[in-house]
């Protein structure tokens, strides 16, 4: 016996081996045999190797003891190795074959997940907590679905006053434009949608300013026209919500458009329905609104074109934008898309994420449609100990719908 330490035994080992002192890593043997933590995948097989390179008899037998001990990590003394050292021994391809089944399977396997792309910040016009609950407080009560109340609230809006283009409120605040129409203010479609769409975030609904122009906006009078679109989860889409005419546009089914859904329709030629209630509208003058679709920008946040883009309204004013994309397909991301992450929560767990601002957690489902579990926001999703293969959906719950579900598939061993 050496009457080394654990740890200088190691050391010894690793040093025989590196200088290929099989002698010297052979009479090691014994001691090696104590070390359990490595004998059976480290030292045994480099011993069995030293025992093949010095010509000794008991080599095979050496690592065949392994190998019935369930060595496998060929890799760790690197397989090419043990090929050239064994690969001239009849015995060796049925001690190849023991070696791999000796793989253990992976204790779980992750097959399909849910995968979000990389989405720009959705830039909602919120006030806060306070401004919201005040805002709240003054709209009516919110129905069942998104789609429903978000009509109603338009409604509500493009009816609390008459359009008036040339009185403006630079608060940014729509309580202070209500305060204003209580004492008989008039405001211009800017206000509509400012009301509009913090309206809609105070009821979790998320909504963004819109900004479109006209052909030649940077001259002349009236290029531009704002407008509010809103993320409707019970239709799975972005729709275009004019305040001022209390109008949606429509497609052929009468299904409502989004503005990058428009934009191509300007493009194409292509006019859809402009469906509005509210004082303010007339639909002699369709073809007069469509035409703000020839260029748009979430306000003040994401400008896009294909092409040439003039950053000028009117003669002088600068459209301001964080971000200038050249094509507007980022511009609305899926709120239904949900990404995966993995933690430890005693053991491998997922940690579901979405973009959506409201959502409220995330429902898990058998694949034949039966529950499995309700998971909260930021909560991880504990993956099953029990043998099996799990094939489950994963949708995002709001506070209107569960939205559109994606697959999530793994295996335990």
């Amino acid at each position: 016996m050496t009457g080394l330490t654990l740890a200088e035994l190691r050391n010894q080992a690793i040093n025989c081996s590196r200088a290929e002192d099989w002698a010297g890593l052979l009479k090691l043997e014994p001691e090696l045999r104590a070390d359990t933590t490595y004998w059976i995948q480290i030292w045994g097989p480099s011993c069995a190797i030293a025992a093949r390179i010095l010509g000794r008899d008991n080599a095979m037998e050496l690592l065949g003891e392994c190998v019935r001990g369930g060595f496998y990590q060929l890799e760790n003394l690197g397989e090419q190795y043990f090929e050239d050292t064994f690969g001239d021994d009849p015995g060796w391809p049925e001690m190849l074959a023991g070696i791999h089944s000796n793989v253990p399977a992976a204790p779980v396997e992750l097959l399909r997940w849910p995968t979000a792309p990389p989405a720009l910040p959705l830039y909602l016009d919120r006030l806060d907590p306070a401004g919201e609950e005040l805002l709240a407080a003054r709209l009516p009560d919110p129905l069942p679905s998104a789609w429903s109340t978000a009509q109603q609230l338009l409604h509500w809006v493009s009816n609390r006053w008459h359009h008036n283009g040339l009185n403006h409120d630079d608060s940014g605040d729509a309580n202070v434009v209500l305060d204003g129409v209580g004492r008989g203010e008039r405001f211009a479609c800017r206000e509509y949608g400012l009301v509009l769409t913090q309206g809609l975030n105070a009821v979790r609904i998320p909504a963004r300013r819109i900004s479109l122009y006209r052909p030649g906006h940077y001259a002349g009078m009236g290029g531009g026209h704002a407008v509010t679109e809103a993320w409707i989860d019970d239709l799975g889409k972005w729709v275009v919500l004019d305040g001022q005419n209390g109008a949606v546009w429509r497609d052929e089914d009468g299904t409502p458009l989004g503005v990058l859904e428009l934009q191509a329709r300007y493009l194409a030629g292509e006019q859809p329905a402009f469906d509005g209630n509210s004082p303010n509208f007339r639909p002699e003058a369709t073809a007069e609104w469509f035409s703000y679709f020839f260029a748009a920008a979430v306000t003040r946040a994401i400008a896009w074109s294909d092409g040439p883009y003039v950053p000028v309204l009117e003669g002088s004013t600068v459209i301001t934008s964080d971000r200038l994309l050249d094509d507007g397909s980022d511009a609305a991301p899926d709120l239904t898309a949900i990404g995966t992450g993995i933690t430890d929560a005693d053991g491998p767990a997922l940690m579901f994420h979405t973009a959506h601002p409201y959502v409220v957690g995330f429902d898990v489902t058998e694949h034949d449609g039966q529950p499995v579990m309700n998971v909260a926001s930021a909560v991880p999703f504990r993956l099953s100990k029990l043998t099996g293969d799990y094939k489950l959906t994963v949708a995002t719950r709001t506070p209107y719908a569960v939205l559109t579900p994606s697959p999530l598939e793994y295996r335990v061993s």
